[in-house]
């Protein structure tokens, strides 16, 4: 799919990105440091009580949680006298036996942003989201408060039924917060054929639109070599990445545009911002094979803004 360019709004998206970055650089930093760990700390409310209850990275883990930003700095391990919590259960329910859920409560009332695993990585992921939602979100968040970003993954093999559930339950958080679900090409156009594609074959940007419509939803980015297309109730917007003559592939793209993407969230940005900033993020991962910083995302901005036209 080659549906995207650059136009004059780009550079314009860019300049504000710069702007924003050279006024929170600490931010920046602080945040892309932490993008492959399991909890992202959200250094623009300063330093909060440390003395709150832990939770260890394979807590999260398990319920089927990558990120998240808030305004606590709980540990991301385990303090040494403290076991994981429900880490070996296969059932929410078993969750709600003990007292995970009132800290869980608290700690979801302060924060920003969400990030979910792929679907279909995460055992048993249906019912964890599910018991979440009731069980923490409609109790300890103030609507609208939280951005939450969803993928499902190559949902090959999964029952229409299970797909269907699935979406069904990331639908309800929108109530609470802004719903993004990122899936790239080959994995939406899975989704529409698991879903829709028995009787009915129209190119992949109507698909993909088509499919949005049947989500309850904000956000439903299509993540590709170099590339976003977005589709929101407004219609579809397309955003090129910087032109490059080689394409480098990396196998953590998207995992640095995701990185970019909730930065971009948490600052906070509009959505066509944050995803701009998402692929700077990862396209500056691509042009040095390290963790980008302040200087080298400002570096690869300037040096993307005269090549648009």
């Amino acid at each position: 799919m080659n549906v995207l360019n650059h136009t004059q709004d780009t550079a314009l998206l860019l300049a504000k990105l710069a702007d924003t970055i050279r006024e929170f650089p600490d931010v920046v930093d602080r945040c892309l440091q932490q993008s492959g760990e399991y909890e992202i700390f959200n250094s623009l409310h300063g330093t909060a009580d440390t003395t709150e209850q832990h939770f260890p990275s394979t807590f999260w883990e398990r319920l089927g949680i990558r990120h998240i930003i808030s305004a606590n700095r709980n540990s991301k391990t385990a303090s040494p006298n403290q076991e994981a919590i429900a880490t070996e259960k296969d059932q929410w329910g078993h969750m709600r036996k003990d007292d995970s859920i009132e800290a869980l409560a608290k700690y979801f009332s302060s924060c920003s942003v969400v990030q979910f695993a792929d679907y279909v990585s995460v055992k048993n992921a249906a019912c964890f989201w599910d018991g979440l939602f009731a069980d923490v979100i409609k109790k300890a968040v103030e609507k609208q408060t939280i951005d939450f970003i969803f993928q499902l993954g190559d949902v090959t093999g999964r029952s229409v039924f299970e797909i269907d559930e699935v979406l069904d339950i990331i639908g309800q958080y929108s109530k609470y917060g802004s719903v993004s679900l990122v899936m790239d090409e080959q994995e939406a156009l899975t989704l529409w054929e698991v879903l829709c594609g028995i009787n009915y074959d129209p190119p992949p940007m109507e698909k993909f639109q088509l499919q949005f419509g049947t989500m309850h939803i904000d956000n439903f980015l299509i993540f590709y070599n170099n590339g976003i297309l977005l589709n929101t109730k407004e219609g579809q917007s397309g955003f090129a990445g910087r032109s490059w003559n080689n394409i480098h592939s990396y196998p953590h793209s998207r995992e640095f545009f995701l990185a970019g993407y909730q930065l971009g969230l948490l600052l906070p940005l509009t959505i066509p911002h944050a995803i701009l900033l998402g692929l700077a993020v990862s396209g500056t991962y691509r042009a040095t094979a390290s963790i980008p910083t302040s200087r080298t995302l400002l570096t690869y901005i300037n040096d993307w803004m005269p090549t648009i036209h």
